[in-house]
């Protein structure tokens, strides 16, 4: 009561009117900031950043989706470089072994007659390696001619021993005759080599 007496009642009203007029001002500039700034300011600012966030999610998903096409075809190139040397393995498993063409030759002729045997035919004769080898390069390439006399399954039973032999052999020629009640005739069997080629002498 003494603070009203000293300030007087008129002053008081005086001051509550002033301050409602100043907040109503104050909403008034807020209201005019606001819709200045939203669409010329905020909303700009707001686009540009939702933007730019997109714009770098795309380039993520891109380089994602590029990184694992390049893993699937290292993948790829991996499994087909392991197939490509199970391929060369094989392969070379399948080759006569030897340092030399008459090496190689040798290796033919113990080959073949050892199948022979083991089928029960009898060879007559073997051809010399001289006769029988063929260079080019660094490959080697063997026909082994055999005169033989068996029968019909022991005939069939070597056939069966060189196309199942693990060193790759085919039969290119064989000439049979039957006479008295056994088989005689010629058989040709290929075979290859890789041999490395000799330096030259300096």
């Amino acid at each position: 009561m003494a603070f009203l007496r000293r300030v007087g009642t008129r002053n008081i009203i005086g001051l509550i009117f002033v301050t409602k007029k100043e907040k109503k001002l104050g909403i008034i500039a807020l209201v005019i900031f606001i819709s200045y700034m939203l669409p010329f300011v905020l909303l700009p600012m707001v686009y540009n950043f939702y933007d730019d966030y997109w714009q770098s999610l795309e380039k993520l998903q891109q380089n994602i989706e590029r990184y694992e096409n390049i893993a699937k075809r290292a993948a790829y190139w991996k499994a087909e470089n392991q197939r490509i040397k199970v391929e060369r393995d094989e392969i070379e498993a399948g080759l006569l072994q030897g340092d030399t063409p008459e090496l190689v030759s040798a290796k033919m002729q113990d080959l073949v007659r050892n199948l022979a045997q083991e089928a029960g035919i009898t060879f007559k004769s073997l051809d010399t390696p001289d006769n029988t080898t063929y260079s080019t390069g660094e490959w080697v390439f063997v026909i082994q001619s055999m005169q033989f006399e068996g029968n019909g399954e022991t005939l069939i039973k070597f056939l069966m021993a060189v196309n199942d032999n693990p060193i790759k052999l085919e039969v290119i020629s064989l000439d049979v005759r039957n006479r008295r009640k056994k088989l005689t005739g010629t058989i040709k069997v290929t075979g290859f080599s890789r041999v490395q080629p000799s330096s030259p002498e300096e």
